[in-house]
């Protein structure tokens, strides 16, 4: 699987892929109603993609959230965030206690906080991260994902040189993608 700074994809998704700011925030203004479902929380092995990512040598014992982004019910992202667990009880420890809430409570409402370059992929049906992102899926929706390539976009934020990687996978049909970036009232 690669990932480039370039991006790949054109039409209306591309506008999401690219938007730099929260996108749980964007997410929230396309409708009525903003969710996020977590799927699993807590120490986990990271895989060796994950930490060449965050700088890490080896394969440290990480500290990971699952979550499904919902707008008016509607299951729409997928998204994943790692980090090593040692730095999930120093500068991430936040990140912990969550809950519900949305990760960009605490990336893009707190100071100290720098965001590196967003990378894009297409997650092929046959790839080993598109089956377990559509493992996820089925297990947190009850449906399969699209047989189809799924646009994906990752980014590390570093708070006192700590890294987290933060994935999204843009699950949805395309049809979600054609919402405006803001709704008009």
């Amino acid at each position: 699987m690669s990932w480039t700074t370039r991006a790949i994809y054109r039409g209306p998704v591309r506008r999401w892929l690219g938007a730099t700011g929260s996108l749980s925030a964007r997410l929230a203004r396309a409708g009525q109603n903003f969710s996020v479902q977590v799927l699993d929380q807590g120490r986990q092995k990271l895989c060796p993609e994950e930490a060449r990512a965050l700088g890490l040598r080896g394969l440290p014992p990480g500290y990971v959230r699952e979550v499904v982004l919902r707008v008016d019910g509607v299951a729409v992202v997928f998204a994943r965030s790692v980090t090593a667990h040692a730095q999930s009880l120093g500068p991430w420890r936040s990140i912990r206690g969550l809950g519900t809430r949305p990760l960009a409570d605490v990336l893009f409402k707190r100071s100290g906080i720098a965001r590196g370059p967003l990378e894009f992929s297409r997650l092929k049906p046959a790839g080993a991260l598109r089956r377990d992102v559509a493992r996820a899926w089925r297990n947190a929706t009850g449906e399969a994902l699209a047989a189809r390539t799924l646009p994906a976009r990752r980014s590390v934020f570093s708070r006192r040189g700590a890294p987290l990687l933060v994935m999204e996978v843009f699950a949805a049909d395309q049809v979600p993608w054609c919402w405006p970036t803001e709704r008009r009232f």
